[in-house]
């Protein structure tokens, strides 16, 4: 079932995936976290699918996270009269920031301060690298450059000028009005492109508390300045994406695998989830079937500790959208088969805060208790964060009766999200927990789980304690599947 995997899959809705039917598909197809590209699209139309996911996550019992991924001031190519041109190794070049349409020989950018950024010798990199141009001089607002490797340059694409410090804020106006939006309309992540220092990431959280939000922070890193601040990025994030789209053509490709690694070590040592972006599966977008590369590339990206995937044009715009998602799917979950990637517990920390060392007990209780679950009962999902970041072999089941918790703590690696009535005594707590675990197949009768909740229980405390329980629930059994929420039936077939 969808509730045995543990790395969770991010997936960017486009034009294959945002229809109501087709975000139904890929829900049940595994999709955890529906990823809003708002360099792409209007509000009008991220809001028609906030609102179907919504609605349709209220109608499987899934809860799925939404991440609004805000443009950033990316630097673009405009648009051209025919869509796209040729670009031809050697050819000469103008660069404008003016206002008009590309051509042969001319290519548009919205990016105003290009010329400032740019000086004889600058290399300009088109498409995610996939082109190059060179420098030759700056002429007010054009710049002749060299085509040094070729190709088609399409509408919108993006460029780089790798090692050039660029004067621009981390948030553009749109990325305001967006953020406004997104904080109107309830969305559970934010990720911020092209961070650069941990100021950045103080500014987003100042508006996102001004405007009384609980949306969490995504650090995307794909600069070199970000790199060189990280770990205090990551400390002051929720949540950190290696974006390695962009950071390839920064840091240099052959450098990517090692940086990928160091930052997925950063956010484990810190506890910071941590999702692995960009071209997982992106032969999926013309082909049904990954190649050899892609699926060892999935597959290392769990080994490493990520704790969630990221699919872009695979799930927005390509031909096998949920295709896709399943074969993510399939490739994790043969992943976790291996024994050698749980238990990560290290007691190097001296000190931990009370929930801390509560998930941490829970933890190894677990492992020596070969526990089947630990269920942490949450008003804010942070004790079930700070288990996973420890990543047990026993099932990590969340339960509140907050849905914006549930929708929120989708992200994070391993755990499983679940609603529970409003109760007021142990006994209460025990009675809902061997009735869910031993319907939704999560626990057997004779079981041991790991309780983790806060006491006095009528007081809404905060967690402070660990219960070890042993299920019982003797006279009842599994559901069939048309009564269980999606992610506990047999995994529903995709067409």
């Amino acid at each position: 079932m969808l509730a045995d995997r543990r790395a969770k899959i991010v997936a960017t809705i486009g034009p294959a995936t945002r229809d109501e039917a087709n975000l139904e598909k890929a829900i049940k197809a595994g999709m955890n976290v529906a990823r809003l590209n708002f360099s792409h699209g209007d509000q009008e139309g991220h809001l028609k699918v906030i609102q179907l996911i919504r609605k349709l996550s209220a109608k499987l019992k899934a809860p799925v996270a939404i991440l609004q991924d805000l443009q950033g001031p990316k630097i673009r190519v405009g648009k051209f009269e025919k869509g796209s041109i040729e670009l031809k190794p050697g050819q000469k070049v103008v660069i404008t920031t003016a206002s008009v349409a590309g051509k042969e020989g001319l290519i548009p950018s919205d990016f105003q301060e290009l010329p400032i950024a740019c000086s004889p010798g600058t290399k300009i990199l088109l498409d995610d690298g996939l082109m190059e141009l060179k420098v030759l001089q700056v002429r007010g607002e054009e710049i002749d450059a060299e085509v040094i490797y070729g190709g088609i340059l399409k509408d919108r694409k993006g460029m780089n000028l790798p090692g050039v410090n660029l004067p621009v804020d981390c948030m553009t106006p749109k990325d305001l009005d967006d953020l406004q939006f997104g904080i109107a309309n309830k969305v559970d992540y934010i990720a911020l492109s092209f961070v650069r220092h941990a100021r950045d990431i103080r500014k987003l959280r100042e508006i996102i508390e001004a405007g009384k939000s609980e949306a969490k922070i995504v650090a995307k890193i794909e600069m070199v300045e970000a790199l060189e601040n990280l770990e205090e990025i990551c400390r002051l994030s929720d949540v950190v994406m290696v974006a390695r789209g962009d950071l390839a053509v920064e840091v240099g490709q052959s450098r990517l695998p090692g940086f990928q690694k160091r930052i997925i070590q950063v956010c484990n040592q810190l506890g910071k989830p941590v999702i692995t972006a960009t071209q997982m599966l992106d032969s999926m977008v013309e082909n049904p079937r990954p190649t050899r590369a892609e699926i060892t590339d999935v597959a290392n990206a769990v080994i490493d500790g990520s704790d969630g995937l990221m699919l872009s044009a695979e799930s927005a715009s390509g031909k096998y959208p949920f295709k896709c998602i399943r074969t993510m799917h399939e490739i994790i979950t043969e992943v976790e088969r291996n024994e050698k990637e749980y238990y990560k517990l290290s007691l190097e920390n001296e000190f931990l805060s009370t929930p801390g060392a509560i998930a941490a007990s829970a933890s190894l209780s677990a492992l020596k208790l070969n526990a089947t679950a630990i269920v942490c009962l949450t008003t804010t999902g942070k004790t079930a964060n700070i288990i996973s970041s420890f990543r047990p072999k026993a099932r990590i089941i969340a339960i509140t009766d907050q849905l914006d918790v549930l929708n929120r703590m989708e992200l994070a690696w391993g755990i499983q999200t679940h609603g529970i009535q409003p109760y007021k005594t142990m006994e209460d707590i025990l009675n809902q927990i061997d009735l869910l675990v031993v319907t939704h197949g999560l626990a057997k009768t004779g079981d041991r789980v790991i309780l983790t909740l806060g006491q006095p229980i009528s007081d809404g405390a905060k967690t402070n304690a660990l219960y070890v329980h042993t299920v019982g629930g003797e006279h009842l059994s599994r559901l069939p599947d048309s009564e269980l929420p999606l992610r506990c039936q047999a995994d529903p077939i995709i067409e």
